[in-house]
């Protein structure tokens, strides 16, 4: 318990100091979404801490739970919107046929989920007879691992998009997209486990998945606060294939080919 608390609070100020950099730094646009990604992260594991020590009977936590994820959602998605109109700000193109597809397929993941989340209400017990509160709080878990999987599967078509063509973009921009990509991974690999395994799972094995995730964000803030810097808003760069003059070329041409035909596809 002692290490959970030292863990998250190490967390919550590697946020604020995050935050509190990019402000001084003046980023912009997607950066911003980013901000707000990280203040309500912050915000929220107050609210449980603040919920854990004064034993608010007033009101359910449980509900508080399912309203912070509403929101959460929400900022998920936003942030991969804001990270793919930033990254393919120069492919217009592209960028439309991205947004129709992740228009279809969210949605879609979300319905999927619903209907066929029956194995992992069985997993935390609740797929028989339960109160409504006990089964909300079982398809919010589904639900947040389902919407965390989307993010995650969209942030790595992204980063494969950007490592096979010669996408170039602000250093910051790199950085922060291997980085959510990271995060991303380890939250959706501690929510996999923790719904399938939840009977199994007791308090102190759930303590060590949780810390764990929160070390991988920790991980993932401090390479973020040693590297973010007002100099890597100009500096370029191209992940990726360290491609032969001529190969580059022909990825390029083909990258403004398909982009090209993408636009004259969607003015008809």
């Amino acid at each position: 318990m002692i290490l959970t608390r030292i863990i998250q609070s190490l967390s919550e100020l590697l946020t604020i100091a995050l935050i509190v950099r990019i402000f001084f730094l003046r980023l912009h646009d997607v950066y911003r979404v980013f901000s707000l990604f990280l203040i309500f992260d912050v915000f929220t594991t107050s609210v449980a801490f603040l919920e854990l020590i004064l034993h608010n009977k007033t009101l359910d936590y449980r509900i508080t739970f399912i309203a912070t994820k509403l929101v959460e959602w929400s900022i998920w998605l936003w942030m991969v919107y804001a990270l793919l109109k930033a990254i393919l700000a120069k492919l217009p193109g592209i960028l439309g046929f991205a947004q129709k597809v992740l228009a279809f397929v969210v949605p879609a993941a979300v319905i999927i989920a619903v209907a066929i989340a029956r194995p992992e209400l069985s997993a935390s017990g609740v797929a028989g007879p339960a109160t409504r509160i006990a089964k909300a709080i079982a398809l919010t878990e589904v639900l947040d691992r389902v919407i965390a999987t989307v993010a995650l599967l969209v942030l790595l078509a992204m980063l494969l998009f950007i490592l096979w063509f010669p996408v170039q973009m602000p250093r910051n921009l790199a950085l922060l997209s291997v980085g959510y990509v990271i995060y991303f991974a380890a939250e959706t690999v501690f929510l996999l486990f923790h719904n399938f395994r939840y009977r199994d799972m007791n308090s102190s094995m759930t303590a060590f998945i949780s810390n764990a995730t929160s070390m991988v964000l920790i991980a993932c803030l401090v390479y973020w606060l040693a590297f973010l810097n007002s100099e890597g808003e100009i500096s370029p760069v191209r992940m990726g294939h360290s491609w032969r003059a001529e190969e580059q070329s022909r990825l390029i041409g083909q990258l403004e080919a398909m982009n090209a035909a993408l636009v004259r596809a969607a003015r008809r």
